[in-house]
């Protein structure tokens, strides 16, 4: 297991900084993309690292089912899964700075 690592004082500015995280959660409905946004969110706010394998940790969802969500969100441009070739399981996810602005907008229409 990995310990949790937190993003140097200097990082950037993160999409999560400036939102309520469930607020943020309820644009993408109900199930397990809803799940990981949270989780995701509060990481983020709380400015530590998150990998595919803390996801389903996080949530508690199965592992299949918290990677079939996070995928999902990667399609829908929502986050961004950086690779990491010598340890899948240990890519990075971050939330996409205009994703939060897509999930509102879908929410409207």
């Amino acid at each position: 297991m990995v310990e949790p690592t937190r993003l140097s004082a200097g990082a950037s500015k993160h999409a999560s900084d400036d939102l309520d995280c469930e607020t943020l959660a309820q644009f993408a409905g109900d199930g397990a993309c809803r799940e990981v946004l949270l989780a995701l969110c509060r990481r983020e706010q709380n400015a530590e690292e998150t990998t595919v394998w803390d996801i389903h940790r996080l949530t508690g969802l199965p592992l299949h089912e918290a990677f079939a969500a996070l995928r999902t969100l990667e399609y829908g441009k929502i986050v961004d899964i950086l690779d990491n070739p010598s340890d899948p399981f240990g890519a990075t996810i971050r939330l996409r700075e205009g994703g939060i602005t897509l999930l509102r907008n879908r929410n409207v229409a």
